[in-house]
């Protein structure tokens, strides 16, 4: 079986960096989905040396906005075939906000980022993620 395909959002800090290296580490294709690139790039370089994997990829992306999700999911299902793990790690967390913060949609920035971004990638990727060859993940 072809090494399996995952995505981890938010991927280059905390628990999705911790992820990402051990998935790396075992072998897997790992895509990190991050929002900021510049900030990401060096973290993927550091897991692909820890992990001795060069198929650590990286790709934009802002789970609390509709466009970047939509951007994200047709560049992946351009450039991959399947998928068979889909984490969804990336949140935000700022509770006790005087003046709360929105999406570029215009929904509250956790709810967003925590609930609605993660249903609909997870909706876009249904496809991806029944043609995976792992028999539990369909």
């Amino acid at each position: 079986m072809k090494a399996k395909i995952v995505i981890i959002t938010g991927a280059n800090s905390g628990i999705g960096k911790a992820a990402t290296l051990k998935f790396a580490t075992e072998g897997y294709h790992v895509v990190m989905a991050c929002r900021n690139l510049q900030i990401s790039r060096p973290v993927q370089q550091e897991i692909i040396l820890a992990a001795n994997n060069v198929n650590v990829d990286l790709m934009e992306l802002d789970i609390s906005s509709f466009d970047s999700i939509r951007l994200f999911c047709a560049a992946f299902k351009a450039k991959y075939s399947r998928l068979d793990i889909l984490i969804h790690n990336a949140a935000y967390l700022n509770h006790g906000e005087k003046q709360y913060k929105l999406s570029p949609e215009h929904i509250e920035l956790s709810f967003a980022t925590n609930t609605f971004g993660p249903f609909l990638m997870t909706n876009l990727l249904t496809d991806h993620l029944q043609k995976s060859q792992d028999p539990d993940v369909r």
